[in-house]
């Protein structure tokens, strides 16, 4: 049978995707072999949740629940004497064992963010049907320093990422096609974006597709004023998707509750002492159990909210940074760093949180062009060239400046890698801004729109390869690390 380039080339481009991505997120993924930021407490966690411990985290369970998947999986702490891991919640490299791989609890996050790209890839091909704009979209994740070095790790963000673009692909796909949607895709956006607050609560900010899923489904009903029909509507599809966001979310709580039984050190976090007995007598899995279980984690992740320290930018060594900063990179934080002298200068290896300025900045005009859209829409009257494409810039921009505009009510100290969340929202957003813009050169085919956008891919690629020795850990001079210093508000900060 001869071989079909045109049929083929559907596959061709995620294949691409996914072989760069693999390269890309997988590349030594296990270096430093040495914990950096948040690993100090979500790998003790995960090795609670080997062992069956009891624990109690300001997160909730899923992201530690599948690092601790990738450890089993990949085995190769199997043999290893990891008992000092468990009775306490913040842990140094003298508390590993010797010769501790990290292969498998980074193993989760970097699976997972492989598998987002594809996603990425998916979500704007539903919306757009244009696979070049797609596959140059969808590169801009894998070709973020901030995004790879990230989740090239034992956190939560990268596996967050993954079922955000699940939730978003899932709903693109419901709503692109136009096809009648029915209650069950309520249930089953509900269960996705359960599984996205079940690793950080700031998921929340995806119960605005709910909200979206229902106007779709009911324009016709809200333009020609049909109240009763509405409100009965309402009466369903609204509990129904709060009810399996919900169920969700204590389906993972109730695993994790039935599963962490064994008290280590008399550390009960605060436990109540009925919860106590009820982890002593092992029925933690009983309705009464977790239903005591599950209002003492909640109290404790509130009550540990609450008690995280306010932003001090006047403070030495301060890496927190204020939301109004994050669109444009700052500020920057030295995850971790090695020092050597090799032939009478110094060169540091570092872990450094560290944006790509051509993927951060063209997200951010892209938001600010959108909210210009938006802007002409409602107080100008214009009408849009292109109301589909016009709506779904409206939904991206809704959830990017949600999402900021709740992060800029908090007072506890944030960092730069809680903006990877909107991020992702910008990029998609930018994609198709893109193609709105761009419709008319893309519609004629113009061979330079495209170009273009090829161009631009390339010159992302370039300047990820530029900051990629942060990102990668490789050896650099104080003169080469100061070249990449392009912004005094970035606030990198060369080791000498």
């Amino acid at each position: 049978m001869p071989f079909d380039l045109r049929n083929s080339s559907r596959y061709l481009g995620p294949l691409l995707l996914l072989l760069i991505a693999t390269g890309v997120f997988g590349t030594r993924y296990w270096l430093p072999e040495s914990l950096f930021w948040d690993e100090n407490y979500h790998i003790a966690s995960a090795q609670k949740q080997i062992d069956g411990v009891m624990y109690m985290e300001t997160h909730p369970p899923l992201g530690k629940m599948l690092i601790a998947l990738g450890e089993v999986v990949a085995g190769g702490n199997g043999d290893l004497d990891k008992s000092q891991l468990l009775g306490r919640d913040h842990i140094g490299n003298g508390n590993l064992p010797k010769g501790f791989s990290y292969t498998g609890v980074r193993l989760a996050s970097v699976t997972l963010m492989i598998l987002a790209v594809l996603l990425l890839y998916a979500l704007i091909m539903e919306i757009v049907r244009n696979r070049a704009i797609a596959l140059a979209f969808a590169s801009l994740l894998m070709f973020d320093n901030a995004v790879v070095t990230h989740t090239r790790s034992a956190m939560l963000e990268g596996i967050q990422i993954f079922f955000v673009l699940l939730a978003l692909w899932y709903f693109a796909r419901i709503v692109a096609r136009e096809a009648p949607i029915r209650l069950r895709h309520y249930a089953v956006l509900g269960v996705l974006i359960g599984f996205v607050v079940a690793v950080k609560a700031n998921g929340a900010v995806l119960l605005l597709l709910l909200v979206a899923l229902f106007a779709v489904d009911q324009w016709s009903a809200v333009r020609e004023r049909r109240w009763l029909a509405l409100s009965r509507r309402f009466a369903f599809a609204a509990p129904l998707g709060a009810l399996a966001v919900a169920t969700t979310f204590a389906a993972v709580f109730y695993v994790h509750i039935a599963s962490t039984t064994d008290i280590v050190s008399n550390r009960t976090y605060k436990a109540s002492p009925e919860y106590v007995q009820h982890i002593r007598a092992n029925t933690t899995w009983t309705p009464a159990g977790f239903v005591t279980g599950l209002r003492d984690h909640l109290r404790y992740m509130a009550e540990y909210s609450a008690g995280v320290p306010r932003l001090d930018v006047c403070k030495p060594g301060e890496n927190g940074s204020h939301p109004s900063g994050w669109p444009l990179g700052g500020k920057t934080i030295n995850y971790r760093w090695n020092k050597d002298v090799v032939g009478g200068r110094v060169e540091v290896s570092y872990t450094y949180l560290v944006a790509n300025p051509l993927v951060w900045l063209p997200v951010a005009l892209g938001v600010v062009l959108s909210l210009g859209l938006l802007i002409g829409r409602v107080v100008y009257g214009q009408r849009p060239q292109d109301p589909r494409l016009f709506h779904w810039i409206a939904l991206f921009a809704a959830l990017y400046v949600a999402y900021m505009l709740a992060m800029l009510q908090f007072e506890r100290v944030m960092y730069l890698y809680h903006y990877l969340l909107p991020l992702v929202f910008g990029i998609v957003n930018l994609a198709l801004v893109f193609r709105y813009i761009f419709a008319e050169g893309l519609q004629a085919q113009r061979p330079h729109t495209l170009v273009n956008l090829g161009v631009f891919v390339v010159l992302v690629a370039g300047v990820f390869a530029f900051f990629a020795p942060l990102t990668y850990g490789t050896p650099l001079t104080p003169e080469q690390f100061e070249l990449r210093q392009w912004f005094e508000f970035w606030k990198l900060q060369p080791v000498r």
